[in-house]
């Protein structure tokens, strides 16, 4: 009896300050606006490969300090594109979730799968065509035993070439 009171009394202590903490966590400014900007934008804590709208992290050392620059920039007035270039300006291309597609970056990439299996065939080619060897002579040995059978084989090549049907 005194053992169940004793873990009552734990799980009510536990249950409060549970509570506590995840009242604590000011959500407030997790609004659609920052979610939807959040969603342009990269975290960057190492933990995770998420972006800053949908960190599921709680106290995340990246997108949290993020989330309330979003929440404070996007009440002085920013249009969602403006809050992005400021961040991006202040922490560099990094900060983005998909760099933009600039210069020759995409076309190599579309561009070199094909040029490199294009490689790859020739070195093959090449590597087949230089150790490419005649077949051995057939010896004494194999040729009487490819005699022996040959009437087998002839016998059996000639059922198949036999019209479909046919029975000999």
């Amino acid at each position: 009896m005194r053992l169940q009171r004793f873990n009552l009394k734990l799980f009510l202590a536990f249950s409060v300050v549970l509570s506590a903490v995840l009242i604590a966590q000011d959500a407030s400014f997790l609004s659609p606006d920052v979610v939807r900007v959040g969603a342009k934008l990269a975290c960057r804590c190492g933990g995770c490969r998420n972006t800053v709208g949908d960190c599921p992290m709680m106290r995340c050392s990246s997108a949290d300090p993020l989330r309330h620059r979003i929440y404070d920039l996007k009440q002085k007035g920013l249009s969602d594109s403006g809050v992005v270039d400021t961040i991006v300006r202040e922490q560099g291309i990094v900060a983005l979730a998909s760099p933009p597609a600039q210069g020759l970056g995409p076309l190599v990439t579309w561009i070199m799968p094909g040029v490199v299996l294009v490689i790859g065939f020739f070195i093959y080619w090449t590597f087949v065509k230089r150790h490419r060897r005649e077949p051995a002579p057939l010896t004494p040995m194999d040729e009487t035993l490819i005699e022996r059978y040959r009437g087998q084989i002839d016998r059996e090549l000639g059922e198949d070439e036999a019209e479909p049907g046919s029975r000999k």
